[in-house]
């Protein structure tokens, strides 16, 4: 593993810009953190100017709201460091994709499911953000056209250099890391690095919890959408029973406008992403309803402080790449 001192002399043609895309969970947190109070993680990882995005899905858990406002935010402004939440009200959502459950809510409902393409991070995260830059670059930088083409991101890599954009993906989570080698953008190859500091400082999970601790601040949830699929477990269902039983109930309802509006389709499947397979249900899917019952039968007795323990100490959609 290489040392800080080491990437340092690692450094590409970076501009003066540095993106930190910020989900409001542990790792990209810690990140934010480091660069305000660790000199030599911010010599490495930022640039001159710092831009701080977080792309609202409008389904963010409630803390990870609280969170932003009562100690992001306002740490950014005391650094001087621009922190952008980037809502659909901007104008940077796709016309589809305004948030995750109007999405599903279309013409004929769909739900987020482990069965389906996982396309709600590319289209309500990555979208929105570039959308977001390639505006601001043209705003902030001289000589940066607007398009909407992306041609601005081409024009920007060649008179300032290339955009750092730091990735909140902590150790052992290498899984997620997207392949570099596989991008077909030619703007995107041009014009930005994408870098994941945790890992490459070897920082996992739980380093990020001690490292928040160590500096006195309050440790976030980790950062996920209250109705994320990759969510659907026993411990993760019986916690937002227990905590937001209108916001499950929400998601319950959801999850049945599809089957109702795809009734005719031999699989049709929810949010579990399988169908039931004994018994007189055989061939229906199986359900969040089904697996709350599934929940409570193999967890009978667990309380809510056991639950939010398991809650604070993971988080992420872990088949998400970025």
């Amino acid at each position: 593993m290489n040392s800080l001192f080491d990437l340092i002399d690692m450094k590409e043609n970076f501009s003066d810009l540095t993106i930190l895309s910020f989900g409001g969970g542990q790792d990209s947190t810690t990140i934010l953190y480091k660069l305000i109070f660790d000199e030599i993680f911010k010599a490495t990882y930022s640039s001159t100017r710092l831009l701080v995005l977080f792309a609202d899905t409008g389904n963010e858990h409630p803390f990870t709201y609280q969170y932003m406002e009562t100690t992001i935010k306002p740490l950014c402004k005391e650094h001087n460091i621009e922190f952008v939440s980037i809502t659909n009200d901007m104008g940077y959502h796709g016309a589809t994709w305004q948030s995750l459950t109007g999405q599903w809510q279309n013409a004929k409902p769909t739900i987020g499911s482990v069965a389906y393409m996982k396309t709600c991070t590319h289209n309500l995260k990555l979208n929105p953000q570039y959308r977001f830059v390639e505006k601001w670059i043209s705003e902030n930088f001289v000589d940066i056209p607007y398009n909407k083409r992306k041609r601005g991101f081409e024009f920007f890599a060649k008179f300032y250099g290339k955009i750092r954009w730091l990735v909140g993906i902590a150790k052992g989570e290498e899984n997620r890391v997207a392949d570099a080698s596989a991008e077909t953008a030619l703007w995107k190859k041009q014009a930005i690095v994408v870098q994941y500091p945790l890992i490459e400082i070897g920082l996992d999970r739980q380093g990020c919890q001690d490292y928040i601790n160590s500096i006195g601040y309050e440790i976030p949830m980790p950062s996920n959408c209250m109705y994320c699929p990759y969510g659907s477990n026993h411990m993760e269902i019986l916690w937002l029973k227990k905590t937001y039983p209108d916001r499950f109930n929400e998601w319950v309802e959801l999850e049945q406008a599809k089957l109702d509006a795809w009734i005719e389709t031999p699989k049709n499947l929810g949010v579990c992403g399988k169908l039931h397979k004994e018994g007189d249900r055989k061939g229906n899917a199986f359900t969040l309803l089904d697996l709350l019952a599934e929940a409570k039968s193999k967890y009978p007795n667990v309380s809510l402080a056991q639950l939010n323990e398991f809650k604070w100490s993971h988080g992420h959609c872990v088949s998400s790449k970025y």
